[in-house]
């Protein structure tokens, strides 16, 4: 396969673009004699040359609008998520199947001869985004500039072209790859002709139809045409959903065998066939991708133009208008084609055996593709180094010595820091130059494998460089590349000074809305480009080999790329937050740090009890199996309970039962939003076997599971870049969900216990939401309340009743209780009536009543909704933005949701900010010898203590929490005046349950 580059300099020949052809939409395709491109005989097709491609053009557009960010744009304002993510989808597709044939295919404007049958044909689709519509006229330049053939046919639909191309290439013995994730496309589907959705990577065959509908591609059509679709405006069969459809495919083959036999079917669904079969031919008709066009194209039309010269001056004033700086630069690079002409004879053949050489090494054609991939990474100046001998990694010592900060980064065996093991480092000292030291790669028949250099000669060497806080580490995540190194023996968290930044920190901070915060997501969103993935250079699925298997030179530019952009992204971040003051504070004074802390904490672990979790399993397994045994009893048969598919079935079409409603798959949801409100036992035996199962195979097997063989200490991973409002979570296991609440829950927490000589200590603040909203809000009632010390649950009571605290009932404090939480989120009179069990009117009375006693709280609700509307964010108690994106959304229940949302985030996220400052500074006093930080629950944080000092760390833990504002939060240059105290509570048990 030839370099990507020389795709991108390709051009489309004007013979091959049909886009000013027509086709009258009032003349009917000949139906009848349509050939059925899943019913071919496909005997005489040639697998063994590369496929045909066809790409849904239309389906590639609207997909990565609306899956990428609309902030991509350039400096004139045009959005360029679309021309983006399909010329990268394009340049995936081709560099998988190499093909020598291909087309792009695009819907019109203009109406086919599907609207002369239905006037409702898709006349409920959305007007076009006019941020999209600007953006066609570029895609299509693109795809004529990158010399694959362009189809549009004025009156015919992109599906069309597709399926009339596809039938013409099996006939004469091509097979067919469709680019496209379009349900639809199905139905071309034979044993020639596969689906694949670019995207996902998902690819659909015979096979696949068969498992995903439970019928053959031949019998798509009329599952679409039974089905119906309501964004097409094909009507159906009203009430037959999926499920139905395949039931009567399955026993009466087709479509018209059904009506043939429509008197035996029986029910409503009989009855509505009945009614509607007349309308069913037609939306046969409307399903149908017509496969007999005539487009005019012969084979060679279709063919891409490899020619890499041809047009790239359209290339270049296309990349310099979208400003596309990485696609712009590979066109002047020496190893692009088009620059390649001056190259010598014995160049080109030294390259071709260098090539030549990798291949062999990689073993088979797949993996050999990935030195396009490879190559076309290089097309941007990169100065990419391999350190294979002493006077080379001596050179980049000295290099590194002398450097004020450089970005570092592990390749390893296992993305599980307790796992891994090292298979060499990565290193960039400035943009588009990287470095990588091979260490254990094994892969068999690379020469480049004996060349590696000793791991412990080189790791001796650099941990003086690493350890040094003098010079600044940048790391994307780095917090894993510091695991993985402790466990050699260097310690990156040797300072906080020593992490110049961490990347992934960075982006989060700036904003945390703005794109997911992983390597490739960062990539695409601020240096606008691909990474080479590990799928790319490792394989995937059952296939994927581990890192130390991959081939030295290509492991080596996948490393360095690693490094290059992880150093790109911080001359970006570097230069927004030049000046931020306020983010700079967040990234390096708060987020680093706690980042740091957590790496203790996730190296710590925290201490099991393996007995009694195994004890709790099996009560557990006899508890589910007696629920089993009444679910059976209730529905008068067996059934497999964890099915929500045979639940609804049980529930709603054998006992009748009302209130059950299906989704657009067709099943019954049986939710626990839906179950709850079902007054039948079978409902409420589901939920509890749910509940059950889940605690099962959440914590009792899976705790088991994951904690450490030797030391029986379970090592959470905490994630700082996941959540929107600043809130930690956790993982592999999550330690934050385990329920507080419940018996059962509370008894998981009991197998979480301290070793022998020390106890467990939880600290936690006390209704840290409600006093900030005393502070934010100002309310003089509710500040009162907090700073006389008062049950803030029966003063809201007295205050609403009009009573004395002393006259509370316990039933009022759980409703006044109920409201001050539920205000928090949010909560309207409908759902406070529901908690309350009494009526809407009543409710709404309470909450009015709740707001002439708390002026502030209501005044605070309307500023933050019209502050997020009109800045489109919120911020927390230090200032952190947090965006809220869907503030302004047409959709009501999404901008109702939003404006909810940003009611509640600076209460969440400024508890955030809160417990990450107390992180801090109970670091900074708590004796190390003595007592241990092991977990963060929201606002709850858990040590390990010498059970004879717990009452002095106690003390220590509870005033640097309390005192944080005052102190660390001033230090570090925030000057907050909290209107009320910080109240923290504590608890000291052998375990868990006893200590909260």
């Amino acid at each position: 396969m030839t370099d990507k580059t020389a795709k991108d300099t390709a051009h489309l020949t004007e013979s091959a673009d049909t886009s000013h052809a027509a086709l009258d939409p009032n003349v009917m395709p000949d139906f009848e004699h349509m050939p059925n491109v899943a019913s071919m005989d496909t005997s005489h097709v040639d697998k063994e040359k590369p496929p045909f491609i066809l790409v849904d053009g239309s389906y590639y557009l609207f997909r990565t609008y609306h899956a990428l960010p609309k902030t991509m744009m350039n400096t004139q304002g045009l959005t360029t998520n679309a021309i983006r993510g399909t010329l990268n989808a394009l340049l995936k597709v081709m560099r998988r199947y190499n093909p020598t044939h291909m087309a792009v295919c695009f819907d019109t404007k203009s109406p086919t001869f599907r609207h002369t049958m239905s006037e409702e044909y898709k006349a409920n689709r959305p007007k076009m985004d006019p941020e999209l519509a600007e953006q066609i006229p570029y895609i299509h330049r693109l795809v004529r500039a990158l010399g694959i053939p362009l189809l549009r046919i004025e009156g015919a639909e992109a599906d069309d072209i597709i399926g009339t191309l596809t039938y013409r290439a099996v006939e004469e013995g091509h097979h067919v790859v469709i680019s496209s994730g379009d349900k639809d496309m199905m139905q071309l589907i034979n044993d020639s002709v596969i689906l694949e959705d670019s995207f996902s990577g998902k690819v659909v065959d015979e096979q696949g139809v068969e498992e995903k509908y439970g019928i053959k591609p031949t019998q798509m059509i009329d599952l679409l045409t039974l089905m119906g679709d309501a964004s097409d405006g094909i009507k159906g069969v009203p009430s037959v959903g999926q499920k139905t459809a395949v039931k009567w495919l399955n026993q009466y083959d087709n479509v018209d065998n059904i009506l043939a036999n429509a008197s035996e079917i029986k029910g409503k669904v009989g009855e509505k066939l009945i009614e509607y079969a007349d309308n069913i031919p037609r939306d046969k008709q409307l399903a149908t991708i017509v496969t007999n066009l005539e487009i005019g194209q012969d084979w060679d039309d279709l063919r891409i133009d490899t020619d890499p010269t041809a047009y790239i001056e359209e290339l270049r004033e296309l990349y310099t208008e979208l400003e596309f700086k990485n696609e712009l630069a590979s066109l002047a690079h020496p190893n692009h084609p088009a620059n390649m002409a001056a190259n010598s004879v014995a160049d080109s053949k030294a390259e071709t055996e260098s090539q030549a050489q990798v291949a062999k090494t990689l073993q088979n054609q797949k993996q050999a593709a990935i030195i396009d991939i490879i190559k076309d990474s290089k097309a941007h100046d990169q100065a990419w180094h391999t350190i294979l001998d002493e006077p080379a990694f001596d050179s980049l010592l000295q290099k590194l010595s002398a450097a004020s900060h450089f970005a570092v980064d592990t390749e390893t065996t296992s993305i599980d820091w307790r796992e891994a093991n090292i298979v060499g480092l990565s290193f960039s000292l400035q943009a588009h130059e990287a470095y990588y030291i091979p260490l254990n790669h094994s892969l068999e028949d690379d020469e480049l494998t004996s060349k590696q250099l000793d791991q412990d000669k080189v790791l001796a060497k650099l941990k003086p460089i690493l350890e040094n806080p003098e010079i600044g580490k940048i790391g994307q995540n780095i917090k894993y590349d510091a695991h993985v190194l402790r466990r050699y023996g260097i310690d990156l968290n040797i300072t906080p000074s020593n992490w110049k930044m961490d990347t992934m920190l960075a982006s989060y901070v700036l904003n945390a809305a703005a794109t997911r915060h992983g390597m490739d997501d960062l990539t695409r969103h601020y240096l606008h480009t691909q990474t080479i993935t590990y799928e790319d250079v490792a394989g995937k699925g059952a296939k994927q080999v581990t890192f130390d298997k991959v081939a030295v030179d290509i492991a080596s530019d996948y490393a360095c790329e690693d490094a290059d952009i992880t150093y790109q992204l911080f001359e970006v971040f570097q230069e927004k937050l030049k000046d931020d003051a306020v983010n700079q504070r967040l990234l390096h004074e708060l987020e680093i740090p706690v980042s740091q802390i957590l790496c203790d904490m996730e190296a710590t672990g925290i201490l099991i009890k393996r007995a009694f979790l195994n004890e709790l399993s099996k009560r557990f397994d006899e508890e589910i199996g007696e629920l089993e045994k009444q679910a059976y009893y209730e529905a008068g048969e067996e059934f497999n309970l964890g099915s929500p598919k045979q639940l609804g079935e049980v529930l709603f079409d054998k006992l009748g039962v009302v209130g059950g409603k299906k989704t657009k798959s067709g099943q019954y949801s049986t939710g626990e939003a839906v179950l709850s409100k079902i007054a039948h036992p079978l409902a409420e035996i589901a939920l509890e076997y749910r509940g059950l199962s889940k605690l099962k195979s959440t914590y009792t097997d899976a705790l088991d599971a994951v904690a450490d063989k030797d030391t029986d200490r379970v090592h959470t991973s905490y994630h700082q870049a996941l959540t929107s409002t600043g809130r930690l979570s956790s993982t592999d296991p999550n330690l934050q969900n385990i329920p507080i609440r419940t018996k059962t829950g509370r008894l998981i927490r009991q197998a979480f216990i301290a070793p022998e000589g020390r106890v467990l200590l939880a600290a936690d603040y006390s209704q840290i939401e409600l006093r900030l909203m005393a502070h934010f809000s100002g309310d003089a009632n509710l500040t009162k309340a907090f700073n006389e010390g008062l049950d803030i649950h029966s003063a809201t009571a007295a205050e609403v009743l009009g009573k004395s605290v002393e006259d509370v009932t316990p039933t009022e404090r759980r409703n006044a209780k109920a409201i001050n939480f539920g205000l928090l989120y949010g909560m309207s009179a409908f759902g406070l009536a529901k908690q309350l069990e009494m009526t809407r009117g009543e409710a709404q009375d309470y909450i009015d009543q709740y707001f002439k006693r708390y002026p502030g709280v209501r005044k605070y609700m309307h500023d933050t909704r019209s502050n997020a509307v009109d800045n489109g964010y919120i911020e927390t108690i230090l200032g952190r933005k947090l965006y809220t994106p869907d503030i302004n959304h047409s959709n009501q229940m999404v901008r109702r949701g939003a404006e909810r949302a940003a009611i509640n985030a600076p209460l969440q996220g400024s508890a955030a900010d809160l417990i990450k400052l107390a992180m801090i500074a109970v670091d900074k006093v708590l004796p190390a010898d003595n007592a241990k930080m092991l977990l963060q629950v929201h606002d709850e944080l858990v040590f390990e203590v010498d059970a004879d000092k717990v009452d002095e760390i106690s003390e220590l833990i509870k005033n640097a929490m309390q005192n944080v504002l005052s102190d660390t939060a001033k230090e570090m240059g925030w000057e907050v005046d909290f209107a009320v105290p910080l109240l923290v509570e504590t608890g000291v048990g052998d375990n868990w349950d006893e200590a909260h």
